[in-house]
């Protein structure tokens, strides 16, 4: 499994190594991903073996540091072929990232089978890149797969883990309950969503004691928003990283989120309505189509950056709490897109690949 840097790429890798490893718990899996990315931190907790490559990205940045990136990723590639010659695979998966393409790139040149997950609506150059090597393409979105050759390209959904699969989110709230709202902006959080969000706390004032709050900030957030609360005298349970996901969702009635594609494939999954707040600087600004692949289907509402105020978050979270009907027709839309089949999709497929299905 190559690539992370983020959860959105690491999470769905995961999911598929979980997957793989249920049919054979001597399958021998193992990760390669980036120096400093959060892969770091939780695939060693996952039991995997993990080996790290110096990458860094090449888009929106400086004539040098673009040189800096690409002797990078020269020098990564050439790492990675001497760990894949050590390691002698059946098979490289890229879940995206920095870390991805010169592993994916490496297997290629070694004659190894491989494969890129493409997470978002619109895919970005490097997944385009390696969609014409790679020997299948798997996507999540329909509107991804005119970037790839058809004759190799699956609609497959992104994989999810088996502990958010497993929890009981998407329930109908019991009367008398409190509206429950998750808040986060991916696993690294978001300081435009936690801004917002605060600032919509003056306007939900009157709903406030039916409200139960869960806020993921990421680690620079994490002061600001407990001061925050602290300071208006407001309940909310505040948290820098989520561990346990699948315990949050469980008890959401509303999702307040970025769109990474990750976060979507859970949510839709789970089938819990949301408000869409799609990152604008993101690569090729994929995250707005991917929140409005999902809005123009009612399974969510979305808010752009530049029209995001304590004000207009706080008129979306208001209408979904006071019409239940409307969070209900959500919830079914939402769950109508979702693909919690995905893994095993693509477990299935690529064993066939690998002479092993």
């Amino acid at each position: 499994m190559a690539g992370g840097g983020t959860g959105g790429h690491l999470f769905p890798a995961l999911a598929l190594a979980e997957e793989l490893k249920g049919r054979d718990k001597d399958a021998a899996i193992a990760f390669m991903g980036a120096k400093g990315g959060l892969e770091e931190r939780i695939v060693p907790k996952c039991g995997y073996p993990l080996r790290v490559l110096s990458v860094e990205g090449i888009k929106r940045r400086g004539p040098l540091k673009k040189i800096k990136a690409g002797v990078l990723a020269f020098s990564s590639t050439m790492k990675a072929l001497g760990i894949l010659k050590e390691m002698k695979p059946d098979g490289v998966i890229g879940s995206g990232g920095y870390s991805s393409a010169p592993v994916v790139l490496a297997a290629r040149l070694l004659g190894i089978k491989t494969a890129i997950l493409e997470q978002n609506a619109l895919p970005g150059l490097t997944n385009r890149v390696l969609g014409k090597i790679a020997d299948r393409v798997y996507v999540s979105f329909d509107e991804a797969r005119r970037h790839f050759p058809a004759g190799k390209t699956i609609l497959a959904g992104n994989p999810v883990r088996k502990e958010i699969l497993k929890s009981s989110a998407g329930r109908k709230r019991v009367k008398g309950e409190r509206f429950s709202i998750l808040v986060f902006g991916g696993s690294q959080g978001a300081i435009a969503i936690n801004a917002a969000f605060l600032d919509a706390t003056e306007y939900l004032t009157d709903i406030w004691p039916n409200l139960k709050v869960v806020h993921q900030t990421g680690e620079d957030g994490y002061e600001k928003a407990k001061e925050g609360y602290k300071r208006k005298n407001l309940k909310a349970e505040v948290f820098k990283f989520i561990d346990d996901m699948a315990g949050a969702y469980e008890s959401a009635d509303l999702v307040v989120c970025r769109a990474g594609a990750t976060s979507l494939a859970e949510i839709t999954a789970l089938g819990i309505p949301s408000i869409l707040i799609p990152y604008p600087f993101a690569a090729d600004d994929h995250q707005t189509a991917n929140a409005r692949s999902v809005a123009d289907a009612g399974g969510a509402v979305m808010i752009r950056q530049d029209e995001l105020t304590g004000s207009t978050l706080a008129s979306a979270i208001k209408r979904l709490y006071g019409d239940t009907q409307a969070t209900e027709t959500m919830r079914k839309k939402a769950k109508g897109l979702g693909r919690p089949g995905a893994a095993k999709t693509i477990a299935d497929d690529f064993l066939k690949i690998l002479g092993k299905g």
